[in-house]
């Protein structure tokens, strides 16, 4: 971050072969100020996805949005389905910035040790804001269940599905 300089509406990486993402909680924030400036003007049905994703109203159709979660195991196939009305998902899992072939070092660190976490394949959050959503996915991808419980537990009507190392997806709530 201390080459990157910012000169007014200019933003310049001073190394090469330097790149920067919104990965973090960039893109779910991206993501509601979208979704709210649609909303406030005017528009029921919508479907906001800029790295996270977030639904305003249902289907106009009147039914659930479905939101396809990528197979951990396999990124290019469709493990599952979740239908949201009105909420975000954001998904976490190592697979999405691979540093090695094998998958084994990614972009998601344990702060506590420095590696990538490698506690599970990947966690989907859903619940009414992309920013936290984006953010918990995150944070439950390293932490034990017991404690994304308690993470969870500070952000009613959100929850979590997690897909645990030997491919079980389990669902957690407060």
């Amino acid at each position: 971050y201390r080459r990157i300089a910012l000169d007014g509406s200019t933003i310049r990486l001073t190394q090469k072969g330097m790149g920067v993402t919104l990965n973090g909680i960039a893109q779910g924030y991206i993501t509601d100020r979208v979704a709210d400036m649609l909303r406030d003007a005017g528009f029921e049905h919508v479907v906001a996805e800029l790295g996270e994703i977030r639904a305003i109203g249902d289907h106009p159709e009147g039914r659930p949005w479905r939101m396809g979660i990528k197979d951990p195991a396999e990124p290019t196939q469709v493990a599952r389905m979740v239908e949201i009305v009105n909420e975000a998902v954001a998904v976490s899992g190592g697979y999405g910035s691979r540093f090695d072939a094998e998958g084994k070092n990614h972009h998601i660190f344990d702060p506590r040790s420095g590696r990538s976490a490698a506690r599970y394949l990947d966690v989907t959050v859903i619940g009414p804001r992309a920013t936290a959503a984006d953010g918990l996915s995150t944070a439950l991808f390293i932490v034990d269940e017991a404690t994304g419980i308690r993470l969870l537990a500070a952000h009613p009507g959100t929850r979590a599905e997690i897909t645990r190392l030997d491919g079980r997806v389990i669902t957690l709530s407060a």
